[in-house]
Formats: C-alpha cells, structure tokens, sequence
C-alpha cells in the first residue's frame, strides 16, 4: 500500500504558512496569522446571573438556563423575603424558626431568643421604660401618619356628585343633598387635630429616642430604620410636611 505523503498544497493559506515557519524556521514580517477559532471564555459560579444580547441567563449546576427580565425581578423579590424571615442576631444560615419567630423578625429583625438577650440588656441598663416609650410611640406615630394620610384623600374626592361605573363599562353619576363645603370642613377640622396630636407624639418619641441613641441599642436602631430614618416612606414624608406645617404656622403667629 503506498503511503500518503504530507501535501501543503491543499492546506488553508493561513495554515501553510504556519507550517512553513515550524520547519524552517524563517517567517516573513508581513504575515498575518488569525487564529479565529478561539474564544474568550468566562467561568460561572452556581448561582451567577447576567445578561448577554437581551437575553438573562442564571447559571446552575447542570449549566446555564434562559430567564425572562421578569423572573429575575421576582428572583431579587425572593431573596429579600428570604432576608426579611432571617434574625439579625443568628449567623447561622440554616437555622429553621418557628411561626413565633417568624412574626417577631418581621416585627422586630430579631428572633425571641436574640430579642430576649437585648431586652434584657436594656433592663440591666435602666432604660426600659425610655424604650417601652419609644416603641409605644413608634406605633402610635406610623398609625397616627396613616390615618392622616387617609382623611388628606377624603378631603380631595369629597363631592356631591358620585360616579360608578356598571358592569358593562357604561358610567352612572348620582347626586346627593350633603353639604360639601361643611363636610369639608369637618375634615379639615380633623385633620388640623390630627396634625398636633401626631406632633406631640412625635416629640415625646424623639425625647425617649434622645435617651437611647448614647446606648447604640440594636432594638432601637431597628425601629428607628423602619419609622422614620427612611425619607422615602410615607411616615417620613408625612413627618416632613407636618414639620414644615408647624413652621409656617409659628411664623404666622408672629406676624399678627
């Protein structure tokens, strides 16, 4: 059987000259050599997402998988309601917690054994009635700006003309004999009332927090994160205007 000798002439260009240049050594400067088979490669950890033309991908172990942009929304959903059930206090991962401690991380960020043990540090300290206040307070505060939040919006769609729309999509309006110039008064008058209540309640809250705030309580700083250090809140952004309501009206005063 003869044997097949080795014949550059039916070799890609690129590669002839490759081969030329192993086996003797010499290479002219102007060759160019493309080597457009390799790729550049990224290596993925289990859990890694990113995203490439558009398209999201989530890398398992048994390889990468196509998402949709929203079942990664709802992945980082699942991850923070995973975090909002897991105690502050425990470094552990796997700890399972009972539907008790369940509602006091959602309530407190701490599970009862962690709350216990803080709790207790505020009693040893002294401070437990400056700290039964200002979560007392606390509550009183975020109900207080909810419910005057609520009677701001009855004040804006009161009216004696009530529209309903049927089934159909056809609309219905009604009238009725209420006096909306009293009724909005009536609101008005509760919402003035609201106002310096929650405003007293907010003072009375800030001076139990000014008798923590030295102590550095975890307890405290978590209640004080959840009510009022965030300005983006609703609470917060009802504080704001219910400051600057008092300004003005201070102001006024001293005109007259």
């Amino acid at each position: 059987m003869a044997e097949k000798k080795f014949n550059k002439k039916y070799m890609h260009p690129t590669r002839r000259k490759l081969v030329n240049m192993i086996q003797t050594g010499e290479y002219q400067k102007d060759s160019q050599i493309s080597l457009s088979d390799i790729k550049e490669t990224t290596k993925r950890e289990v859990g890694d997402i990113w995203e490439e033309n558009g398209v999201v991908y989530e890398q398992k172990s048994y390889g990468k998988v196509k998402q949709s942009k929203l079942s990664n929304e709802l992945s980082k959903v699942r991850k923070y309601l995973a975090e909002q059930t897991k105690c502050k206090g425990d470094d552990s991962k796997n700890k399972k917690y009972s539907a008790a401690d369940k509602k006091l991380i959602n309530k407190t960020g701490f599970c009862a054994t962690c709350l216990a043990e803080r709790e207790t540090q505020i009693k040893v300290d002294g401070l437990w009635k400056e700290y039964e206040d200002y979560k007392i307070y606390s509550n009183m505060a975020a109900y207080g700006t909810d419910v005057l939040e609520k009677w701001n919006q009855a004040l804006n769609e009161v009216t004696n003309i009530h529209k309903y729309v049927n089934d159909d999509g056809s609309i219905e309006k009604w009238s009725s004999n209420e006096d909306v110039q009293n009724l909005k008064k009536q609101i008005e008058a509760d919402i003035d009332n609201g106002r310096k209540e929650l405003i007293d309640v907010i003072e009375k809250r800030n001076a139990a927090y000014e008798k923590l705030k030295p102590m550095n309580y975890e307890l405290v700083k978590e209640i004080w994160f959840k009510n009022n250090n965030d300005n983006d809140t609703m609470c917060g952004i009802v504080i704001k205007k219910l400051w600057w309501w008092r300004r003005r009206k201070r102001n006024n005063k001293r005109r007259w």
